[in-house]
């Protein structure tokens, strides 16, 4: 075990842990070469200028409502991920080119068949309580997400989460049910951050994160303040964060041209092109993995025929909708998450075909169809390329109505999420087996399309497992030619992520992970 195998191929991470040799600190591997990019000289700022401590940064997001929660088995909204990355941290991080990086695990060391994992985790890490870190505490965070209803349940649905094993203070012991050659990306999530052993009273949470609780009222702010303990030296620069629900995207941007708030995430694809030009805010915009999709429930009529399926597809003038709806913030999507991933099938990008979807549609027997596409502001773009499809979809004599539902309810799978036939939804996807894993398994908790088939999680499995990369690539391309052929997916955008800075902020970087840097707000600080 003196080397440390994430990927054949992988590079040298740098990690803070001095107790392990050098052949036994983490390799990241690369996932991506996303160029980054910023309006104004917010990377250069940010690299160049001397933090400066103290003040409050005050962050706009679109909220959930009453749904909002410090409880990473629950929350699966931005302004939720934004909150779970900062009081807690997960396992594994990852940089803005995205690749993967030491987190609270300093060390992953497989077996031979990468059927178990040694993990070795940072020491000197306190909660916010003083209470030290230990591999006590990873057991338990595992186990609580082998509840079904955790939202990150996917992630350890290949663990014998009865079998693991303390080995040391900070070391631990992961056998798994199969072959698994990439443990490691199922743990840079948000909803797999380390919480202490015992923590079931989220009213009161207790991290590890560069900030520590102080209150909360959801659907309208929280309010945390700085860890002076937190084991990043000298982190974070300012003294209280505050996360703020403002649902509206004008009145998000309002908030932030006028002082009340210092960042906002997911500014509008149209303000962003303006703010470009007037230079009011720091723009920052990152190329990346995640997608924009359209959802068909493959079980729900009209769904449930294929045939119906590749003619909406068909029906997609990807660029149009790009240009119409994001600002050309994006690259065409190819029904396939997510361009630049390793062993990511480059299929054709499909082209608008209205004549042969209505020759699909008659063959189903589906002519005339009328559809309900439900949509919300949730995601900037959303409401405007459900506008944009339903007038595209017309050439193909298909009626298309689009209804908007509350941005509270839409990514809330005990209202919403996951029970819509025909929908938008948005992914942030940073390796192919976490995303097959969460929206494709037949017990996936994030299973928009309703896709449930035993040879097919069979397939995801092997691909996972795969013992190479020449075997990984062939087995990828198996899974894949499945759903480019048959799913209920229709992936019409790779997105840029763009967010709105205000300013007075140094530190915040691009970041092709997540908006805000990766809602990484322990390197911001306020001029």
């Amino acid at each position: 075990m003196s080397d440390i195998r994430w990927q054949e191929d992988a590079l040298a991470a740098e990690a803070e842990e001095s107790t392990l040799s050098r052949g036994a600190l983490v390799r990241a591997a690369v996932l991506a070469g996303a160029a980054l990019t910023a309006a104004g000289p917010l990377a250069e700022r940010a690299l160049a200028a001397t933090p400066k401590r103290g003040g409050r940064l005050r962050v706009g997001h679109v909220g959930a409502g009453k749904s909002e929660s410090f409880n990473p088995g629950r929350g699966s909204n931005f302004i939720d991920a934004s909150r779970y990355f900062n009081l807690y941290d997960p396992l594994v991080r990852v940089r803005p080119d995205l690749t993967s990086a030491p987190g609270l695990a300093v060390a992953w060391i497989p077996n031979k068949t990468s059927t178990e994992w040694i993990v070795k985790l940072r020491k000197g890490v306190t909660f916010h309580n003083g209470k030290s870190l230990t591999a006590d505490d990873v057991i338990y965070t595992l186990r609580t997400m082998g509840n079904p209803k955790h939202v990150g349940h996917s992630a350890v649905t290949g663990i014998r989460l009865g079998q693991l094993k303390k080995v040391d203070a900070t070391t631990l012991r992961i056998p798994l049910t199969s072959a698994n050659a990439r443990l490691f990306d199922n743990f840079n999530v948000q909803n797999s951050v380390v919480l202490p052993v015992g923590l079931k009273d989220f009213s009161k949470p207790i991290g590890t994160g560069p900030f520590s609780f102080k209150s909360f009222t959801p659907g309208q702010r929280s309010l945390c303040v700085r860890n002076p303990n937190y084991w990043e030296n000298g982190k974070p620069y300012v003294d209280e964060w505050e996360d703020i629900s403002i649902d509206d995207p004008s009145a998000r941007l309002n908030a932030l041209l006028s002082g009340q708030i210092d960042m906002m995430s997911q500014l509008d694809p149209r303000q962003a092109r303006a703010q470009l030009q007037r230079k009011q805010i720091q723009v920052l915009n990152a190329p990346s993995t995640s997608i924009q999709v359209f959802s068909m429930a493959v079980d729900v009529k009209p769904f449930d025929d294929p045939r119906v399926r590749d003619a909406f597809r068909l029906m997609v003038d990807r660029q149009a909708l790009i240009n119409g709806a994001l600002a050309g913030f994006a690259v065409p999507g190819n029904d396939l998450p997510s361009r630049n991933l390793p062993f990511w099938w480059n299929a054709p990008v499909r082209k608008q075909d209205p004549e042969k979807a209505k020759f699909l549609l008659k063959q189903a027997g589906q002519e005339d169809l009328s559809v309900t596409l439900q949509t919300s502001n949730v995601v900037p773009g959303f409401i405007e390329a459900a506008t944009l499809f339903a007038q595209q979809a017309k050439k193909s004599g298909v009626d298309v109505k689009v209804k908007k539902e509350s941005a509270t309810a839409y990514f809330d799978t005990s209202l919403l999420y996951t029970k819509m036939a025909f929908a938008q939804s948005f992914w942030t996807v940073t390796a192919l087996g976490q995303w097959y894993t969460q929206a494709l398994r037949s017990d996936a908790v994030w299973n928009e399309t309703h896709w449930r088939d035993k040879s097919f999680d069979k397939l995801i499995q092997s691909a996972i497992g795969a013992p190479n990369a020449a075997a990984a690539k062939k087995r990828w391309r198996d899974v894949q030619e499945v759903q480019y052929e048959d799913g209920g997916y229709i992936v019409w955008a790779n997105v840029s992520l763009v967010d709105g800075v205000g300013k007075n902020v140094r530190g915040v970087k691009p970041s092709s992970f997540f908006n805000l840097g990766g809602w990484n707000y322990r390197d911001a600080w306020l001029a």
